[in-house]
């Protein structure tokens, strides 16, 4: 049902194989996906933060602004990692056996 409506979205253009695909494998991809982006975006910010912050020259409110920068990057991190344990520790809990559960 899936492949089905899947070969019809015009993905198929990006040689991706639906054949068989589940739900399951498709939103795993995609968390994978979206993690890793958003760890590289806090990475980045966290980063972006440091050179402003090397860089104030002792302006107080550059300084400001970078530890604020530095603060939010790393509290995004530990989100992300958060999540992609609560993830992880759901498919422990949760383990995929097939078929319709009912």
């Amino acid at each position: 049902m899936l492949s089905d409506l899947l070969k019809d979205s015009g993905l198929k253009k990006l040689n991706f194989k639906f054949e068989g695909a589940k739900l399951g494998d498709v939103l795993s991809s995609f968390l994978n996906i979206v993690l890793f982006i958003a760890t590289f975006w806090a990475f980045y910010y966290f980063v972006w933060g440091a050179w402003a912050y090397i860089f104030a020259t002792g302006e107080k409110e550059s300084l400001a602004k970078a530890r604020l920068r530095i603060r939010w990057a790393l509290t995004g991190l530990v989100v992300i990692f958060m999540a992609y344990f609560i993830i992880k520790y759901a498919q422990e809990i949760f383990p995929a056996r097939g078929g319709l559960p009912f």
